[in-house]
């Protein structure tokens, strides 16, 4: 069920990195305090696009189940957070 999920997620994380790759400009924090340019994006998109393969792979053979399980929650974390940051008011 987790690999499953993991490969859907990182299929819908590739696409937005994709679309974020293409868009005309970022957010505050994505190009501010992150420097996330469109080359970021796209080494997300690739590295959810190896994850997805992976959680494939983690479907036919199940040792590799947690290791891309793992791996696949902590790019999620740190990419999710160039977007999630927001406004925490300790900017002054």
């Amino acid at each position: 069920m987790w690999v499953v999920s993991g490969l859907v997620l990182s299929i819908v994380l590739a696409l937005v990195a994709w679309t974020r790759s293409r868009a005309a400009s970022g957010t505050y924090y994505e190009s501010q305090v992150y420097a996330m340019g469109s080359k970021a994006h796209q080494g997300y998109g690739l590295a959810f696009i190896v994850l997805a393969v992976a959680m494939l792979g983690a479907i036919m053979w199940p040792p590799l189940a947690l290791p891309a399980v793992a791996s696949f929650t902590l790019v999620a974390i740190l990419y999710g957070a160039t977007f999630l940051r927001g406004a925490s008011g300790e900017d002054e």
